[in-house]
């Protein structure tokens, strides 16, 4: 595509918009995509659930985009304007016939029984995928999180609470492949019969006809995949499948249990997740250097386990002050970290074992990091910084208060010690 997807999704949710209240318009966009055997009716769907469009094949997106623009005449939803001739040329092509049929029963291979009403597996997310556009699983209201309520044609009617932006970002680590194997778990029931058979020997599991599938939990997951399979219709994507047998009772329990955990802080999950490189930094500085076993993860440090200052302050620090832009400058830097560090802890050993002291207080490595770049950037000797340090901590008399002062926002604090360090003239007494 010559722009971003999500552009001309925005801009064709606002065209359908202003156009879905004539129904000679809707009428016209279905039958001009009738001529590529696209269902009749499947732009009603669109209208009912504008996050299909986030779901559907870069073919179809681009034949609505035409549909749509022969009536509403918004450059914002030209389809030029977005795909390339060929991908046009491509689109006019299609069928409708790409994705076949999936019917229940359904038999997958390779599955474990935990007990009579637990099963897992992997599969390729494709599968799965397959089953919803045959609308094989089922969103269950009545065992997931609230429905948010939209306004239809056939009045107000409940859709699932989507987070778009995670839906996005899935889909993205998927087509990426940075994506790590993560589970979904179904449910399969049935009020009138056993709705699974299981072969212990040879591990199939069948869901049998007339069984109703839902998701319980992993419905995110399942919509990043949708997406990301409408950019790569190849996407090999594994995931992991659990499977249970509850009836609705049991599911509403389940689904209490999974979502009634702490939270996990948003410090801890950038660093779980890794998304600044200057968690790359840290981490050398996390194994190689003597701070091993003195860093924190997350945000706060724990004096029982002798921690000096923790990962989201480092991070931050680092991201702030050497700015790496990819993981390669970020390992360079921790390497010269480690160095600078190594030689800051030995010439104070005495200062880090003392609990008390300013010099081991978390956010005086702010100050620390700030010292480093400085040494970096004029190719200052290691053999300088007891002397830095020192006079630091002699001329700055209020520099106590600015690094241990403990009320207010994390972030506000961690950036007004970087910059009241940039600001002593540390040149002048190395030159």
């Amino acid at each position: 595509m010559l722009r971003d997807r999500s552009e001309l999704e925005s801009n064709l949710t606002n065209a359908i918009e202003r156009i879905k209240y004539k129904r000679k318009n809707i009428e016209e966009v279905n039958k001009n995509l009738s001529e590529y055997d696209i269902p009749s009716g499947f732009f009603n769907e669109i209208i009912k659930n504008e996050n299909l469009l986030g779901e559907i094949d870069t073919a179809v997106l681009c034949l609505i985009s035409m549909a749509v623009f022969k009536i509403d005449g918004s450059d914002e939803v030209r389809a030029e304007n977005y795909f390339t001739e060929g991908e046009i040329s491509e689109a006019r092509k299609y069928t409708g016939k790409e994705v076949k049929d999936v019917n229940l029963p359904i038999s997958i291979n390779s599955v474990l029984q935990i007990d009579h009403e637990n099963f897992v597996t992997t599969i390729k997310i494709s599968e799965p995928v397959k089953w919803y556009h045959n609308k094989i699983i089922v969103y269950d209201f009545e065992t997931q999180r609230s429905a948010k309520y939209k306004k239809g044609r056939d009045g107000v009617v409940p859709v699932p609470d989507v987070n778009l932006q995670s839906v996005k970002d899935i889909a993205e680590h998927m087509l990426n492949e940075t994506y790590l194997p993560d589970m979904i778990t179904l449910n399969v029931y049935s009020e009138d019969f056993d709705p699974i058979t299981y072969n212990p020997k040879s591990k199939v599991l069948t869901i049998k006809e007339g069984a109703t599938i839902s998701i319980l939990d992993g419905f995110h997951r399942l919509q990043g995949a949708v997406r990301a399979l409408s950019v790569n219709p190849d996407l090999q994507q594994d995931i992991i499948l659990s499977i249970r047998v509850y009836d609705t009772d049991t599911a509403k329990k389940y689904f209490g249990q999974i979502n009634t955990i702490n939270v996990v802080k948003t410090e801890r999950l950038e660093e779980l997740k890794q998304e600044k490189v200057s968690y790359v930094a840290v981490k050398q500085l996390q194994i190689n250097s003597d701070l091993k076993g003195k860093i924190a993860s997350g945000s706060k440090i724990s004096e029982l386990a002798g921690h000096y200052t923790t990962t989201d302050i480092l991070a931050n620090a680092i991201d702030q002050v050497f700015e790496p832009k990819t993981a390669f400058e970020a390992k360079e830097v921790g390497v010269y970290l480690t160095d600078f560090f190594n030689n800051l802890l030995g010439v104070f050993d005495d200062e880090f074992n003392t609990k008390t002291s300013l010099l081991r207080q978390p956010r005086m490595f702010i100050g620390y990091i700030v010292i480093a770049k400085i040494f970096k950037e004029n190719d200052v000797s290691f053999s300088k910084i007891k002397n830095v340090i020192e006079t630091i901590i002699e001329e700055v008399k209020e520099l106590d208060k600015v690094v241990t002062y403990n009320k207010g926002a994390s972030s506000r604090l961690q950036k007004l010690v970087k910059d009241r360090f940039e600001k002593i003239d540390i040149k002048s007494w190395i030159s």
